[in-house]
């Protein structure tokens, strides 16, 4: 797989790419912009809430059941540069960037200034566990605000928000992250349709696949030997979890009986318990998919593009060590289990 990232416009993708990514900075610099102007007008911020990675933190509020528009983007915009108190300082969070739009916009151009010590690494990242013969366009959108550090919705986009990863470090790993959930997005396969008692189940697998793949992808453990403050959390964060992998696995594992019971629990609770903060799952399928890299190589991992989601488990469960050291350790009855029966499609 062959990959250029390239700054919406300013750079051309040459058409010997089996892949490209661009990447639009337009949304970030607007909004870091906006916030220190106190003239901003209402029109000049409906353009702003208009541009695509801005419509994008919108979609993102909207997913965690939050009323959002363009209006009420425009409107939180407009009363921070205002200096008036939102009235939902909830959501976008564009108060807490006006003290560091400076540096936030510094950090955008030394992107654009060093692209190649920025691309360069992302993309051999994301290419190594990509698919040879891919043949795919990617958008990426740099963002400012909002209420999730990076995020995709299971296309060939990503965003990526910078008040969260204002480091140059940091936001190449978790570019690489997102970038690899675009990759997924565009890659992904028609599924045989499952009775409905399994789809729950179905999609947790699926969740576990593509946030625990992208987690190795945009590998954290990276970020060692950077003396930033926001990598030095970030590697805390992780090293606690792989520290306490026993959590992550019995987290899944009761997340499988929940959803599996008489009166299962709802998926979205099941969700937010795993895979929001502190992101306790994210760590299972981190030490899942490392374990398939490094045993089968990075190209067994890669396949799993074109799979359906619990067929990184099954995978995982193949592996000839499995259960042998700390690097694979075993997974709960349950979970086996469930998976076994996604295999044979899921008999009632």
């Amino acid at each position: 797989m062959k990959l250029k990232l390239a700054k919406l416009i300013l750079f051309l993708v040459p058409a010997a790419c089996q892949a490209s990514v661009t990447i639009d900075f337009a949304a970030a610099r607007a909004v870091l912009s906006a916030v220190g102007n106190p003239r901003l007008t209402r029109d000049d911020a409906l353009r702003i809430a208009r541009l695509e990675g801005n419509q994008g933190l919108i979609r993102k509020e909207i997913s965690y059941g939050r009323p959002a528009t363009g209006e009420s983007l425009a409107d939180a915009l407009l009363a921070v540069a205002q200096g008036h108190a939102p009235q939902a300082p909830f959501q976008f969070h564009f108060d807490r960037l006006k003290p560091r739009a400076e540096a936030l916009t510094a950090l955008i151009n030394r992107i654009e200034k060093e692209p190649s010590a920025f691309r360069d690494w992302v993309v051999k990242r994301v290419a190594a566990y990509g698919l040879p013969d891919s043949n795919v366009s990617l958008s990426g959108y740099l963002v400012a605000g909002g209420p999730s550090g990076g995020f995709a919705f299971s296309e060939p986009k990503f965003y990526l928000n910078l008040a969260y990863f204002d480091e140059f470090d940091t936001a190449r790993v978790v570019m690489a992250h997102e970038l690899y959930h675009a990759v997924q997005g565009a890659e992904a396969g028609e599924s045989a349709p499952l009775p409905k008692a399994c789809q729950s189940t179905a999609q947790l697998f699926g969740a576990l696949y593509e946030e625990g793949s992208a987690s190795f992808v945009g590998d954290v453990l990276l970020l060692q030997g950077i003396e930033a403050p926001g990598a030095k959390k970030m590697l805390d964060e992780m090293q606690g979890g792989l520290n306490n992998i026993n959590n992550s696995i019995t987290l899944l594992e009761l997340s499988v009986a929940g959803l599996s019971a008489p009166n299962p629990v709802p998926y979205d609770d099941v969700y937010a318990l795993g895979f929001y903060q502190p992101e306790i799952l994210y760590k299972l399928g981190y030490v899942m998919a490392k374990a398939i890299a490094a045993d089968e190589g990075s190209l067994a991992l890669a396949k799993h593009l074109k799979q359906p989601g619990y067929a990184f488990t099954s995978h995982y469960l193949a592996l000839p060590k499995y259960g042998a050291d700390r690097d694979h350790p075993k997974l709960g009855i349950n979970t086996r289990a469930a998976v076994e029966r996604l295999g044979k499609g899921c008999p009632e």
